[in-house]
């Protein structure tokens, strides 16, 4: 029983092979994206607070997608109730529902009285910090996966290459979750700081996109970085 009880609570570790959570996401990406894109569709007729509160989504979606797809430290492990990958699958599902909320903070008939812009950007920028406060509880997640072992002392989340466990220690990720601690305490002086007074509610929305873009490009260049060391490492002239 004893045995039972721990198979349970301390589920083996196995690597994925359909990559069923990442194919889940994927369909909730595309529902979030399409509320997004059938209030784009009325840009015409809309005052450029609503049009930059859906560029600020749009441009969070998107980016977040795209780096979720791209990820080199994305689980590779199958999720299980309750090992560390079914924790960073619980919480990319939280950052689905906050895309899904600031996603559908207009309404669809644009014809109807909205929100204040000053309620939509400081709105839309608290529910960005929030994302950002997942994104760090994401970084931090894999990287007590990359420093768990087993009773043996191998590597429990080990790297994964070609589909299989390779015992080597998964890369810690401790320059993305500084990146993430950086992006969020920049939205925390944007949402808190008397220095948002000073600023119009279109203002910081454009603020808040430029913030993101700037996030999303220093993410991908420290991803390519990364990949192209390994591959370095990987060629036969390095060894």
């Amino acid at each position: 029983m004893n045995k039972y009880l721990h198979s349970v609570a301390f589920p083996v570790v196995e690597v994925g092979k359909v990559d069923t959570s990442l194919r889940y996401t994927d369909i909730l990406f595309g529902f979030v994206i399409k509320e997004l894109f059938v209030r784009l569709q009325n840009w015409s007729n809309l005052v450029w607070t609503v049009r930059l509160h859906l560029v600020v989504g749009t441009v969070l979606v998107l980016g977040s997608w795209i780096g979720y797809r791209r990820s080199a430290h994305r689980p590779a492990y199958e999720v299980k109730f309750f090992n560390l990958p079914f924790f960073r699958f619980l919480i990319d599902q939280l950052m689905l529902i906050l895309y899904f909320r600031i996603a559908v903070l207009t309404d669809l008939d644009w014809s109807k009285p909205g929100p204040t812009p000053e309620h939509l950007a400081a709105h839309t920028v608290k529910l960005v910090g929030m994302v950002f406060v997942l994104y760090c509880a994401w970084d931090c997640l894999g990287i007590l996966m990359a420093l768990r072992q087993d009773p043996s002392g191998n590597w429990k989340y080990s790297e994964v290459k070609d589909g299989q466990r390779t015992g080597l220690q998964s890369a810690k990720n401790f320059d993305g979750f500084a990146i993430s601690i950086g992006g969020l305490l920049m939205l925390l002086l944007l949402a808190f700081s008397p220095i948002r007074e000073c600023f119009g509610a279109n203002a910081i929305l454009v603020v808040t996109i430029l913030l993101l873009l700037s996030y999303r490009f220093i993410k991908e260049v420290r991803t390519s970085w990364r990949r192209m060391r390994q591959e370095e490492q990987n060629s036969p002239v390095a060894a």
